[in-house]
């Protein structure tokens, strides 16, 4: 299990969301591995949870959403109207499934998750992600 959040960040159009703060880190199966991207080493079926705040730069269509091995999911994607003068929430929940462990052999390699922020820049933002191993 994972609990890892931002809070006060700017973040360009098309770029994933930095996490620089984990408050809980429970076993090895998921891992913070670089500040914008979390890794799942041992298969199963995942929770992800997303949530957060923000002020758009421009005024627009305000996204946030998950990609899984560089891949943007459909289905784990929230959007809102934005403006420069209000701040947007939002919030979604996913499962990933994961076919194999991550281990030393070369035929293998980790799943990653990031949460990529869409066409349109964001400052003062939060962000919040869980991520727990349901089986």
């Amino acid at each position: 299990m994972l609990q890892a959040y931002s809070s006060n960040i700017s973040v360009a159009a098309n770029t994933a969301y930095p996490l620089n703060n984990v408050t809980v880190e429970k076993g090895c199966s998921v891992v913070l591995s670089a500040p914008s991207t979390i890794q799942l080493n041992k298969r199963g079926l995942y929770c992800v949870t997303c949530d957060g705040y923000n002020t758009a730069t421009a005024a627009g269509t305000v996204s946030t959403q998950l990609a899984v091995n560089g891949v943007l999911q459909p289905q784990a994607i929230a959007e809102y109207t934005g403006s420069t003068t209000a701040i947007g929430d939002f919030k979604f929940q996913t499962l990933v499934q994961v076919a194999q462990d991550n281990t030393n052999c070369c035929c293998t390699s980790p799943t990653t998750l990031q949460f990529i922020n869409g066409a349109t820049a964001v400052e003062d933002a939060h962000l919040n992600v869980v991520v727990t191993k349901l089986c």
